[in-house]
């Protein structure tokens, strides 16, 4: 069953795709349709395109289900994406091999995710996941630098970080993350184990022109690691968040306070 909406109909539309991993490509074309229909600007579409095609991948890799339905449902302030398969529940696993990376990410972009889990004797998973439309930014929000090797990870946080309203420049090394447009970032999310460890480099001249960073790695931190704050990999996108915000407001407080001396 297939329906395609009007240009800005408000009217919950449903397919139904085959579970085969070819088809993914076919469903990221329908979410991205049905959100240009209905106006969704670019940097909401691409959060929702990533999470709706994060739980597909798990339907159709993982699930044993020979088919897949992907159901829209716009509301006054966002979208309800519903993926339902005849499979048992496997949440979690992403198709670039990053496992439980996808159930972070979902959770992370989403606020508000129900699962119905599909089990032995009992199969057929429903994920159903609210995703917030808000692009703008935030007046005033500094702009954060993240220097990522990894694309995948880096991109699901920088899309995160955006949804909070915070600029993002994204970086894949640590060369590029020197070259990155912009001016100097209020803040540097900075991943160690990139450009094989040159970040660090990267890491003491940040530190050097006084802007904070936020060291992130999977390994333990250097002995002497020139960062204001680590946190250890995997780490849940809210953490991030708050050590950001943890990082940025008391210097922004303190700006505030001289410039009112």
């Amino acid at each position: 069953m297939s329906s395609w909406p009007d240009p800005g109909s408000a009217e919950p539309v449903e397919h139904v795709f085959s579970a085969s991993p070819a088809t993914l490509r076919d469903i990221r074309s329908y979410v991205t349709r049905l959100g240009q229909a209905a106006g969704v600007t670019d940097g909401d579409l691409e959060r929702i395109v990533l999470v709706a095609n994060e739980v597909a991948t798990n339907a159709v890799e993982h699930s044993g289900a020979d088919a897949v339905t992907v159901r829209w449902e716009p509301t006054g302030h966002g979208v309800w994406i519903t993926v339902v398969d005849d499979g048992v529940f496997a949440l979690g696993v992403s198709a670039t091999g990053h496992r439980g990376v996808g159930l972070r990410l979902v959770l992370g972009l989403a606020d508000e995710v129900t699962v119905r889990a599909g089990r032995r004797g009992e199969h057929g998973t429903t994920v159903r996941l609210h995703m917030p439309v808000h692009s703008a930014q935030v007046p005033g929000r500094p702009r954060l630098l993240v220097v990522d090797g990894d694309r995948f990870a880096g991109r699901s946080l920088s899309l995160f970080l955006q949804a909070e309203g915070y600029p993002t420049t994204l970086a894949a090394s640590a060369q590029a993350g020197r070259a990155a447009p912009g001016g100097p970032p209020r803040l540097a999310i900075v991943d160690l184990t990139s450009s094989q460890g040159a970040t660090t480099a990267l890491c003491e001249e940040l530190t050097r022109s006084r802007i904070p960073v936020l060291a992130l790695s999977s390994l333990p931190p250097p002995a002497t690691l020139p960062a204001d704050r680590f946190l250890r990999k995997p780490v849940h996108p809210l953490e991030v968040l708050a050590a950001v915000r943890q990082l940025i407001e008391p210097v922004d407080a303190a700006a505030g306070t001289a410039a009112h001396a």
